[in-house]
């Protein structure tokens, strides 16, 4: 996301939370330009000696960063459970992705992480347990989404235009079910994922790329509500716009 903002990067796949944390944060504006995936599951799971939400007072769990996206949700399936970080209930580690956050479940220091496909197929095997998931306390929140810098977008107008559009046919396509089969064989091959999983990601595709506003504001209430307002304020429409994906579906 900073490389977005700096410009190393034209366009960036990622958690809206994402987008709501580091937009303004260094000085770019960053906002999203299309929903790339319809839903996420995201899975609370933890070491196997860990045999109720009590057991994991004090203990070190693992985050991608501790401010942003999958820690956030992390945060709010604990406090249904009784265990708030502004008390000192738990430690939340900064290890990076998800493949970092399990193996360092697995090394044993930490207890605890969202992990979603296909690692918590992995964590499974590796004995770990699923405790949640996000749908306990965030039914709508979002999948992922396309975004943009700002100021880049607006002196880019055609090329972001351009790859939404390759990117909608491409959508089309996958979603298509005579090229079921093909798109399963791509995904096993490119994403390292059994084909059942490959099979699971094809569900979580949108049905069009267009926003879910309600999924949108559920992400940025969740971070207003842990004190972790934006630096762009708390008003939803300043981290999207529709302008270019309408012009992309219109050609």
């Amino acid at each position: 996301m900073r490389g977005l903002g700096k410009g190393e990067w034209d366009v960036a796949s990622s958690a809206f939370d994402n987008v709501l944390a580091w937009s303004g944060r260094d000085g770019a504006e960053i906002i999203a330009i299309a929903q790339v995936s319809n839903r996420n599951l995201l899975p609370l799971l933890v070491r196997p000696e860990i045999q109720s939400w009590e057991d994991l007072r004090g203990k070190k769990l693992a985050a991608d960063a501790v401010d942003t996206a999958y820690a956030l949700v992390l945060r709010r399936i604990l406090l249904a459970h009784g265990l708030d970080l502004k008390r000192r209930d738990y430690e939340l580690v900064a290890v990076g992705a998800t493949g970092q956050r399990l193996d360092s479940m697995k090394r044993g220091e930490t207890f605890a992480a969202i992990l979603n496909a296909p690692w918590d197929s992995e964590a499974a095997a590796a004995g770990m347990k699923r405790f949640a998931d996000h749908r306990e306390v965030l039914p709508d929140y979002p999948g992922g989404v396309l975004a943009v810098a700002r100021e880049w977008g607006e002196s880019h107008r055609d090329r972001v235009v351009g790859y939404l559009k390759a990117w909608l046919d491409t959508l089309r396509w996958a979603r298509d079910p005579i090229n079921r089969e093909q798109a399963i064989d791509l995904l096993f091959a490119e994403q390292k994922m059994s084909r059942e999983q490959a099979a699971a990601r094809l569900t979580h595709l949108p049905q069009d790329g267009s926003f879910n506003l309600a999924g949108l504001q559920s992400a940025l209430d969740l971070r207003v509500d842990l004190g972790l307002t934006p630096p762009l304020g708390p008003v939803l429409t300043r981290y999207y716009i529709r302008d270019y994906y309408h012009a992309a579906s219109q050609r």
